[in-house]
C-alpha cells in the first residue's frame, strides 16, 4: 500500500512502513528501524533495500527463514508494482494531468505538503536519536542521567549532519557522514 501511495518519493512511505513493523507489527524494533533507515541512504533505492529488509524481518519474525526470504520478495513487489504500473499504464494520462492548470497549482500544493510531511520524519528521527528508542517507564535515575548525557552530542551531530547534507553537493558525503557517526558513536556514546 505504502507504495501506491508515496507521492514525494521514499521518505513519504517511511512512516506506513514504521507503523506496520514497528507499532503493530512490532517484528522490528525501533532502534534498528532508525538504523536502516541511516544505512539505507548510502545506498542506491534506498526505500527499495529499506523496505525489502523490514519483510525479512517480519517473515523471519513469523516463522523461518523461508518466511523471511518470501517477506522480501512480498514487500519488495509491494513497494515495486503500484510504480511500475502506473508510469507504465497511466503515462498519457499523466501527462494530461500535469498540463491541466488546475491541477498543476493541486500538484504545486501537494508538493509543499511532501516536504513537510519529509520535515516531520527529519523531526521524528532526531527526537528518536536524541532520547533514544528504549522503554523509559521503569528506568532507574543512574540510566535516566545516562540517556540525558547523551542526547546533547545526538542532537548536534544530527543537526551538523543536517546542514552538511544540505550544503555539501558532493556525492560522498552521506558516505562520509555515515563513517564519522560511526566513529562518533564509537567514541562519545559507548
Amino acid at each position: 500500500m505504502a507504495g501506491s501511495l508515496s507521492f514525494g518519493g521514499a521518505y513519504t512511505a517511511i512512516p506506513f512502513i514504521q507503523v506496520e513493523a514497528v507499532l503493530k507489527g512490532g517484528w522490528l524494533p525501533a532502534n534498528i528501524f532508525l538504523d536502516c533507515i541511516a544505512i539505507g541512504n548510502i545506498l542506491p533505492a534506498p526505500l527499495v533495500i529499506f523496505a525489502t529488509f523490514v519483510g525479512f524481518q517480519g517473515g523471519l519474525a513469523d516463522g523461518g527463514l523461508g518466511n523471511a526470504f518470501a517477506g522480501a520478495v512480498i514487500i519488495t513487489i509491494g513497494m515495486l508494482a503500484p510504480c511500475f504500473i502506473f508510469t507504465i499504464a497511466g503515462h498519457d494520462l499523466l501527462e494530461k494531468l500535469v498540463r491541466n492548470k488546475f491541477l498543476s497549482d493541486f500538484f504545486d500544493g501537494l508538493c509543499g505538503a511532501v516536504t513537510g510531511v519529509i520535515a516531520i520524519i527529519a523531526a521524528q528521527t532526531l527526537r528518536s536519536s536524541v532520547e533514544g528508542t528504549e522503554n523509559r517507564e521503569n528506568i532507574g535515575a543512574t540510566r535516566a542521567v545516562e540517556i540525558l548525557a547523551k542526547s546533547a552530542p545526538s542532537a548536534v551531530l544530527y543537526i551538523l549532519a543536517l546542514a552538511v547534507l544540505d550544503r555539501s553537493t558532493s556525492i560522498y558525503t552521506p558516505i562520509l557522514l555515515v563513517v564519522v557517526g560511526a566513529l562518533a558513536g564509537q567514541f562519545l556514546f559507548v
